[in-house]
């Protein structure tokens, strides 16, 4: 018996994490209460934690699972995109930390701004995960009840991989499990590790 996707079951603890800390710092900033300011940060270090560990899931779920070469282009813009995420919010956490020894403790503009690009990750990575699993069918048997044409899907979501990646992504991962076998010869030719 094969062991299910990790990924998808912790991924959105971060995801949430991330969310609130950003607007706890941000009513902090506003109120100067100081269960705002602790909650703040220890959603951020817990977000870091669960971070990590949603990272080592989805390296292990891309390694392990029987992804196409059409679905493995993708899987490697999103592990791409998680590792310049987790960068920022480690900056973003070791920020918060010294703020909190400073003796001021006040919430910066441009710590806000940092906060800003954090969230917009983490939103832009939380929608290319949900393309990749819901247009492509990568991980999962598709099962074509979607709102729109797997077509429509899969042409959007190649799309924003071009404009990331400058290289031509084909509208053909869909399958069981994680992809179709049409195409993979092409795709081979730009499939990069």
């Amino acid at each position: 018996m094969q062991l299910p996707p990790i990924h998808p079951a912790i991924v959105h603890f971060p995801i949430a994490l991330i969310i609130v800390a950003f607007f706890a710092d941000l009513f902090f900033r506003k109120s100067q209460r100081p269960s705002l300011r602790n909650f703040g940060f220890g959603c951020l270090l817990a977000a870091l934690g669960l971070g990590v560990v949603t990272l080592i899931a989805g390296y292990y779920d891309m390694v392990r699972l029987p992804l196409t070469e059409p679905s493995h282009d993708y899987v490697h813009i999103h592990m791409y995109t998680g590792f310049a995420l987790a960068a920022v919010l480690i900056a973003l956490t070791f920020w918060r930390w010294r703020i909190l020894r400073s003796s001021a403790q006040m919430v910066s503009g441009s710590y806000l701004g940092l906060g800003i690009v954090l969230l917009a990750l983490t939103l832009f990575q939380g929608w290319y995960g949900g393309e990749m699993v819901y247009s492509q069918g990568i991980g999962v048997a598709a099962a074509e009840k979607g709102t729109e044409s797997a077509n429509k899907a899969q042409h959007r979501l190649a799309k924003v991989s071009k404009l990331l990646t400058g290289r031509n992504f084909q509208d053909e991962a869909v399958g069981s499990p994680g992809g179709s076998e049409k195409g993979t010869k092409s795709s081979k030719e730009h499939h990069h590790h």
